[in-house]
């Protein structure tokens, strides 16, 4: 009897402690996330990439935060009021610290805003130059004020750029020093920073909403998707960015994780290099180009179908976007030859560049390969170059060196039809990289940025938007459909703004 108790029970005690064994290196309380990039560095105001900020957000607080819905929700602010039409007041939540545990006061709010929206030399101004000051009204109250009226000025202080940093700390060690020991309010704490290899955080036990679950979080930077799934199933992450979509059974198979579809904002691009003496200077030949991808066959070969093509950056979710760009396509071969032709090249007489990441999204090189096809399909020879992030930001991207075509995928963290555009106004970021530049383009974007009846601001939005599509200088291609890898022991959803936000991953009830 006590034999065949013993043989029965044995069995469960086996899976228990397998549980609990997963429990212990998911949990264990470490919780590791592998995602295809590094940060480069920890200065949050001076940084573009959507995948630092899925790092910062763990490290930092913003005064408002958007919840799993995408809805606003009360952080280091606890209330907010429209006090003018260029001003509005936020009060603080009192007894936050800071990881060295000073407390937050409103000076620190100030000086994190004000940096941002005042400084042109940053990657966020942009962004945050709509407002003019910060006042401090007290200890735990600020009034931001802004320019002119500004629609989205929420928008704005909930996402990436506006988190707080202390002011006494910065003053201490500088921007330099901040940039690699960063100090926060987050709910996880910087411990440590191996170049291109790992982010190492610590629970923060004196975090205002609580203590995290975990006790320690680990980022690691894994270019390579064969080895972001290896590690998945080995055990080794327990969080996997990126999954390609011919990996999902093998995952499914394995027992030990789990993938979810990772709705995501994101779009991929091409931007044009339009300078005086590029063959893509020639409006026929970026229609050429526009005409020879047929996006959908791209989607269906390099993405196994997940995605929805598009003709500019818009996605269900965003506000004043246009979306009749959305999930359409202008694939017409036979014409992006005969527009070759008249622009003087025949079969085989143009050549390109195409240059792009490698490992930056999921299956980039892939994407590059097949479109490639395409162009030369219609008679334009290419040459790839695929480089590691670092290199294609440091080498083709933030330098402005696009030799021919650059692949690049962009969110929306404002999740706002004026981030899509913003940065194409002449001067600004988009516009350097590929020389287009419009008068009538610009003024509509600003006055989106100051309109706030809904109606009219969709209309100047909706025009811009085919105005940037029309220009051709950015090639869009599709709205990203991402898959993402969980281990079984961690319970957490993704969201598309795409932050990997692990105050909310628990241990997975058994």
């Amino acid at each position: 009897m006590k034999r065949k108790w013993f043989a029965g029970i044995m069995p469960k005690v086996a899976a228990a402690m397998l549980i609990s064994a997963g429990l212990n290196s998911a949990q264990g309380k470490d919780l590791v996330i592998a995602q295809g990039i590094d940060v480069p560095g920890f200065d949050i105001h001076n940084h573009s990439t959507t995948a630092v900020e899925a790092v910062f957000v763990n490290l930092f607080d913003y005064l408002i935060m958007r919840d799993g819905k995408g809805e606003l929700q009360p952080a280091l602010a606890t209330s907010w009021e429209q006090v003018s039409d260029t001003a509005m007041r936020f009060k603080l939540r009192e007894g936050v610290l800071f990881h060295d545990g000073q407390e937050l006061k409103a000076e620190d709010v100030k000086f994190s805003i004000e940096r941002p929206a005042l400084d042109k030399g940053l990657m966020q101004n942009s962004f945050y130059n709509t407002i003019k000051e910060v006042e401090v009204v007290n200890d735990r109250e600020v009034i931001v004020h802004t320019k002119e009226p500004d629609p989205i000025l929420l928008n704005r202080l909930s996402r990436i750029g506006s988190g707080i940093v202390p002011k006494h700390y910065v003053d201490k060690v500088g921007w330099t020093g901040f940039a690699t020991k960063p100090i926060g309010t987050g709910p996880f704490r910087f411990v440590e920073w191996k170049r291109d290899d790992r982010v190492v955080m610590e629970a923060f036990d004196k975090h205002w909403r609580g203590r995290p679950a975990w006790d320690r979080l680990i980022h690691r930077t894994i270019p390579e998707d064969s080895t972001r799934v290896g590690e998945l199933l080995s055990g080794g992450i327990d969080i996997a960015t990126n999954i390609p979509s011919q990996d999902v059974e093998r995952v499914k198979a394995s027992g030990k994780a789990v993938t979810k579809p990772w709705p995501s904002f994101r779009v991929m691009t091409l931007f044009a290099n339009m300078k005086e003496g590029s063959p893509l200077a020639d409006p026929r030949v970026r229609e050429a180009v526009d005409l020879a991808i047929d996006e959908k066959a791209l989607i269906d070969t390099a993405m196994s179908g997940l995605g929805i093509p598009v003709r500019g950056a818009v996605a269900p979710g965003l506000s004043a976007v246009p979306m009749d760009l959305h999930n359409t396509s202008l694939y017409d071969p036979d014409k992006a030859v005969k527009l070759l032709a008249a622009a003087g090249y025949g079969p085989g007489q143009l050549s390109l560049k195409l240059q792009g990441p490698s490992g930056r999204y999921a299956l980039d090189v892939e994407m590059m390969e097949v479109i490639a096809v395409m162009l030369e399909t219609v008679g334009i020879k290419v040459e790839i170059e695929a480089l590691e992030w670092s290199a294609y930001q440091s080498r083709v991207w933030e330098p402005n060196k696009i030799e021919g075509l650059a692949l690049i995928g962009h969110s929306n963290s404002l999740q706002d039809g004026f981030h899509a555009v913003q940065r194409a106004r002449c001067g600004y970021e988009f516009s350097k990289k590929t020389s287009w530049c419009d008068k009538r383009f610009d003024e509509l974007v600003n006055l989106s940025a100051v309109t706030v009846d809904p109606k009219k601001r969709d209309e100047y939005l909706s025009e811009a938007f085919h105005r940037l599509t029309d220009s051709r200088s950015i090639l869009f291609l599709f709205q990203v459909q991402n898959i993402i890898g969980i281990n079984k022991a961690v319970d957490w959803e993704p969201s598309p703004d795409e932050q990997l936000w692990m105050f909310d991953a628990k241990p997975a009830s058994n």
